[in-house]
């Protein structure tokens, strides 16, 4: 019977042109002073709390609510007034667009313009991640890089391995979705995900972080006898954890062998497999 690939068994956008600010420039952005931090404040959405930005709709009483918000309200949160239709904030949304917005990651203390900074805070390496085991395990928790090891090492310490290269068996494999394992090197984080389909077999390896540093990095899948009298080593780069593997797997960027293939290093539906991480040399990536 398969088996839940949350409990596979395994033993053992193109990047942003973002431009930074000097500490001097910094001194002189709007929202460092009262009044910046007096505006931020009043674009603050009563509901969402996020920034609002253009269209910005009013109540009679002359309440601001986001464009996100306003559709799952029928009166005003602050007054219980009607909103007044087909009106908007021209005065605040004038404001919005002149304005500098800091990141609102833990930790990051970048500002930009109205149109940049929503662009920013979704690839901000401050920002917050899901568990890399979320879909397969069913993990909701959420929270910071720097925080990914205490919490898979807490709650899914028998899916992890630390160090850039590791020996593991994948148990059941004819009858499992899929297999998932979560790598600690280089002080960074990766996810090897492996599957049999359709007489194939998949295994990829995927960055979490920024999109950009995945190409820094690279794998060897490798498969050998008991006797090591016959071996098997694949190749490729690292993808970020934001490419599809359906994807991934059609167009043959990861390791993709037969199944009559790999059954020659398997022994009692098991396979044992060794694999090793490389961080690639600076020079190496501008030739």
């Amino acid at each position: 019977m398969a088996k839940d690939a949350a409990t596979a068994d395994v033993s053992t956008s193109a990047t942003l042109d973002l431009i930074k600010l000097d500490d001097e420039e910094t001194k002189n952005r709007s929202f460092t002073d009262g009044l910046g931090e007096e505006l931020l404040g009043a674009l603050e959405c009563p509901v969402c709390m996020e920034y609002m930005v253009p269209p910005i709709s009013l109540c009679e009483s002359g309440h601001s609510i986001c464009d996100q918000c306003r559709p799952q309200l029928p009166v005003c949160p602050s007054c219980r007034k009607p909103f007044l239709a087909n009106t908007r904030n021209i005065a605040l949304e004038c404001i919005a667009d002149e304005l500098d917005y800091p990141c609102r990651n833990d930790g990051c203390f970048e500002i930009y313009p109205l149109q940049i900074i929503t662009q920013h805070e979704a690839v901000c390496p401050h920002r917050p991640f899901d568990c890399p085991l979320s879909h397969c395990a069913h993990c909701v928790w959420k929270g910071p890089l720097n925080l990914m090891k205490k919490h898979v090492t807490e709650a899914h310490r028998r899916y992890m391995r630390v160090g850039a290269e590791s020996t593991s068996v994948l148990n059941n494999v004819s009858n499992t979705p899929g297999y998932s394992l979560v790598i600690f090197a280089f002080e960074e984080v990766f996810l090897q995900k492996s599957r049999l389909h359709e007489k194939k077999f998949y295994s990829a390896v995927q960055y979490i972080g920024p999109k950009e540093n995945a190409s820094k990095y690279r794998y060897e899948f490798q498969l050998s006898t008991g006797n090591e009298h016959q071996k098997l080593i694949v190749g490729h780069l690292v993808l970020s954890s934001s490419d599809q593997l359906q994807d991934v797997n059609k167009d043959g960027n990861c390791v993709r062998l037969d199944y009559d293939v790999i059954k020659r290093f398997m022994y009692e539906d098991k396979l044992p497999y060794k694999l090793r991480l490389y961080k690639i040399d600076e020079d190496l990536l501008h030739l």
